[in-house]
C-alpha cells in the first residue's frame, strides 16, 4: 500500500520536469540540479533499502529527467 502512495505521488513531479526537459529556453543552474540529483539518489537508496519496488522506479525515472536536464539545460539558451 505505502509503494503504491509513494509512487502516486512521485508521479506528479514527471509532467513538470518534462515540460523542463522538452523546452529548449529552459534553463536551471547546474547546481541546483546537481543537488537535485544526489537527492534523488538518496531517496532511491531508502526506497530500496525498506524494500519497496515501484517507487524506486519511478524515482530513477525522476532522476534520468534530472540527468538530462543537469546536461542540456544547465546553460542559459542563447537568443
Amino acid at each position: 500500500m505505502w509503494d503504491a502512495l509513494i509512487t502516486a505521488g512521485n508521479l506528479v513531479f514527471i509532467p513538470g520536469l518534462l515540460a523542463i526537459a522538452l523546452n529548449k529556453r529552459s534553463y536551471i543552474p547546474r547546481l541546483s540540479s546537481g543537488i537535485s540529483l544526489i537527492g534523488v539518489a538518496t531517496v532511491i537508496v531508502g526506497l530500496v533499502g525498506t524494500g519497496l519496488v515501484l517507487s524506486p522506479i519511478v524515482v530513477a525515472a525522476i532522476g534520468l529527467l534530472w540527468v538530462y536536464i543537469f546536461l542540456y539545460r544547465g546553460e542559459p539558451a542563447a537568443d
